[in-house]
Formats: structure tokens, C-alpha cells, sequence
């Protein structure tokens, strides 16, 4: 007996805004679907968050129906916590997949009818609950009575897996594997794990740019390191002999993120060495986050302008970039900033004022209103050039 389990489609998912993003996801829910359908398992799971929300729109469900006609095996599914609001399953007489149920050919495990059995195997899946959820898994695990040989767990919890907030942990590992399973089958948590007896398939899509290629360059000493993107895809289970292979699938567009550090940021000595390390990210249609991480002898700065792509369906630039912090760069901050004013159009006089009032009134910047900071760089660029900078009380 073999099983398909994927999980965490997350159809009509808009994400990052873009109308291109909502296709891509279920583009890839279709290229799962028919990989399935080639391996012709006995039987296909998603374990939860099939919708991103529990009013999905028609054009999904529609392209939902459409793809999993073409499966030979039942389709068993359980409610992830965007499927729909608990509130929906216990006063509102159904949810979304109560309705897929009652239309077609699936199988929906849910608290009311939480087991179904193929052969020797029985699934018993209630779906997700949040926290404090052992006593109503252990309350329904334990009403199910069958013959079955095999005994396989659905759920859609956040687990204890390695990487997992201690604090985020909803059920324990321990916990779900004391209740007598012969596998577990997880979803839920985005990113592929496996141990013996224990399978969660990930997201077969990129949630967020954390998943995606990592690419550090280190631009005082030009050294580069790269961290592969996390696999996506699902697992086909084989019950019998009690492993899994997973089964990849490509994403439906490439994703970066990048990550320049450095001890002192130089503007005019590391922008081109940054420009032209993007442009070997600069892809149609890709997913790119570039970063620029370090320290400046003016602190924040903004460099967006200087660093666009034009081909990446989305490139999100930041930079955290924070004042250095050695005795003699502070010793000639005053003069720093007046020079970067300067070379910014601004009046040579005006720029020396701006920065010693900045830096007189250093302490009191983060208290102080907007208005009020107004008032004072107005008074800087109105007073004469021989005029002493004014200073305020704060």
C-alpha cells in the first residue's frame, strides 16, 4: 500500500500582492496532482491548509475539481487552520470541505467522522485545533475502534521540530506518537521534516523568503556563501515496507535571498561591487529580497534608487545599516554628516549647522515630535551664514 501526503497548498493565495503569485500556487497544486496521478498510489492526503481562506473563490474551486479528476485513489483531506474557523464546523453546519464532500469524491476527517479505512490501513485525522489540543486528539484517537493492521495519523498541528519556537509548540512529537500510530502524516509546518514512523511534507510552494536560496557576500573580503533552497514537494509512503521517498517538485518561479555585510559601508566603494553581484540574480520573473547589512558612518541611508531590477517579478530591497560605533569615527561624526549633506546639493554652511545640531541634540531625537523637529531644521536653513545654529529645548 502506498500513500501520496502533501499539505499546505494554499490556494487563492494571493501573496505579496501580486495577481501572479495566486496563479503560481495553484499551477503548482496542478503539477502535484498529476505527479500523484503518474504514481498511482492507493491513496492521497492533504493534511490541511488546502485554501488559504475558508471562502474560497469560485475559479479555485472550480480548478480544484478539474485536477483532482484525473486521481485513480481517494482523496482523504483534513482542515487546516486557514480552511476555515472552527466556529464554522461547530455552529454553522459544515465548511468548505464539508461541501467538496458532498460534490465529489473526497474524504473529509474531521471530529464527527474522524477514521476511514482502505484495506488494512485506518486514518484517523479530526484536523487542526491550535494550542492545548492533547486532551480532544487523545478523546478522538481513542473512539475510533477497527481492525485495522495499520494505523496512520493526520493532523495539522505545529510540532516540536527542530528550528520550531519553544513557545509556538502546540503538540509535543512524544505526545502524538504515544498514541499507538504506525505513522503520523503532519502538516502545517512549511518546510519538509522526516523521522522514523513521522512524515510533514512542507509547503510544495515558497512561503516566504527564508525557503529560498540564501547568497551572503561578505563585501569587505568578497567571500560568498550560498545555502540551498528548502526541497519542495511531497512524500509517496510505502505502508508495508514503512518508508518514504520524497518526490520533488520545482517551484513555480525561482526565489533569492541576498545578504551583503560589511564592518564600514562605503558608498562609493561598494555600490558597484553590489550592482553587479545583483545582476547575476536579476532573472525574469524571479523572487529576490537583497539586504544590506552592516555598519555607516552616517547610519541609515537609502540606496533603493540606486539598486533596482527590472526583470524579478518582486525585488524587495532593505538596507539596516547602523552608525559605527568606533571611538574615532565618533570623534569626527559632525564631520561626516556635514559632508554627506554636502555632497547632497546641500549649502556647505547650512550642512555644518544641520550637523551639529543633530549632534547636540543626539539624546533627544527619539522623543521628539515631528512638528517640533520641524520648527528646528526650518530655523537652521532660514538663519544667515554667520548666524550661531539654534538650538531647542526638548
Amino acid at each position: 500500500m502506498k500513500i501520496a501526503l502533501a499539505s499546505d497548498f494554499h490556494l487563492d493565495y494571493r501573496q505579496f500582492n501580486r495577481q501572479q503569485r495566486w496563479h503560481d500556487y495553484i499551477d503548482t497544486f496542478s503539477k502535484v496532482t498529476r505527479k500523484v496521478a503518474e504514481l498511482k498510489p492507493d491513496a492521497f492526503v492533504i493534511a490541511g491548509d488546502l485554501f488559504e481562506r475558508y471562502m474560497p473563490h469560485p475559479g479555485v474551486i472550480r480548478r480544484f475539481l478539474k485536477e483532482i479528476s484525473i486521481l485513480d485513489c481517494p482523496l482523504i483531506l483534513i482542515r487546516g487552520n486557514h480552511d476555515s474557523p472552527q466556529i464554522f464546523f461547530d455552529k454553522f453546519g459544515g465548511d468548505i470541505l464539508h461541501l467538496l464532500q458532498d460534490v465529489t469524491k473526497i474524504v473529509y476527517l474531521n471530529p464527527e467522522k474522524p477514521c476511514y479505512e482502505i484495506g488494512d490501513l485506518c486514518f484517523i485525522g479530526i484536523g487542526y485545533l491550535g494550542f492545548n489540543a492533547t486532551k480532544e486528539i487523545e478523546g478522538c484517537v481513542n473512539s475510533v475502534t477497527s481492525a485495522a493492521k495499520t494505523r496512520i495519523g493526520v493532523f495539522h498541528q505545529l510540532l516540536d521540530f527542530p528550528g520550531v519556537p519553544e513557545n509556538q509548540v502546540e503538540v509535543s512529537r512524544s505526545f502524538l506518537k504515544g498514541l499507538g500510530f504506525d505513522y503520523i502524516l503532519m502538516g502545517h509546518w512549511h518546510v519538509r521534516y522526516e523521522e522514523k514512523g513521522l512524515f510533514n511534507p512542507g509547503s510544495p510552494e515558497y512561503w516566504a523568503f527564508d525557503q529560498g536560496e540564501q547568497v551572503n557576500l561578505n563585501l569587505d573580503t568578497c567571500a560568498e556563501k550560498f545555502t540551498p533552497a528548502k526541497d519542495k514537494g511531497f512524500y509517496l509512503i510505502d505502508a508495508v515496507r514503512g518508508s518514504g521517498d520524497f518526490i520533488h517538485v520545482e517551484p513555480a518561479r525561482s526565489m533569492y535571498s541576498i545578504t551583503y555585510e560589511t564592518k564600514n559601508f562605503d558608498e562609493a566603494k561598494h555600490l558597484p561591487i553590489i550592482k553587479k553581484h545583483m545582476e547575476k540574480y536579476n532573472l525574469q520573473g524571479a523572487l529576490v529580497e537583497t539586504k544590506i547589512k552592516g555598519k555607516c558612518k552616517y547610519g541609515r541611508i537609502t540606496l533603493g534608487k540606486e539598486l533596482i531590477l527590472d526583470k524579478p517579478l518582486l525585488h524587495n530591497f532593505s538596507t539596516n545599516l547602523k552608525p559605527s560605533d568606533s571611538s574615532e569615527e565618533k570623534t569626527d561624526t559632525i564631520t561626516a554628516q556635514a559632508t554627506y549633506l554636502a555632497e547632497r546639493g546641500v549649502n556647505k554652511n547650512v550642512s555644518k549647522k544641520i550637523a551639529d545640531w543633530l549632534e547636540h541634540n543626539r539624546d533627544d531625537l527619539s522623543s521628539m515630535q515631528a512638528p517640533e523637529l520641524l520648527i528646528s531644521l526650518r530655523a537652521i536653513l532660514r538663519s544667515d551664514p554667520d548666524r550661531k545654529a539654534p538650538t531647542t529645548s526638548v
